[in-house]
């Protein structure tokens, strides 16, 4: 199944994600803490998605983690009229 990030909160996307996984955010903060070494804040974690200030390699992780890959895509139209 495909998801596009469209403006909304990337807190809702990333427990969109997760949920899809069937898991939850603190299962998903466990993994990352295992895999990556992430700290096992699950407040600071949180508060990271909440005000949207996680690095791209941080949602890379994220994304990896939950077996989804990020993939950018030109929406530029190359027809001229």
């Amino acid at each position: 199944m495909d998801y596009k990030f469209d403006k909304m909160p990337l807190i809702n996307f990333i427990k969109t994600l997760t949920i899809y996984r069937g898991m939850s955010l603190r299962k998903l903060l466990k993994k990352l803490h295992e895999e990556k070494g992430y700290s096992s804040s699950y407040s600071g974690f949180y508060n990271k998605l909440k005000n949207q200030t996680l690095k791209f390699s941080e949602v890379y992780d994220i994304a990896e983690s939950l077996e989804y890959e990020i993939i950018l895509k030109d929406i530029r139209s190359f027809s001229k009229k």
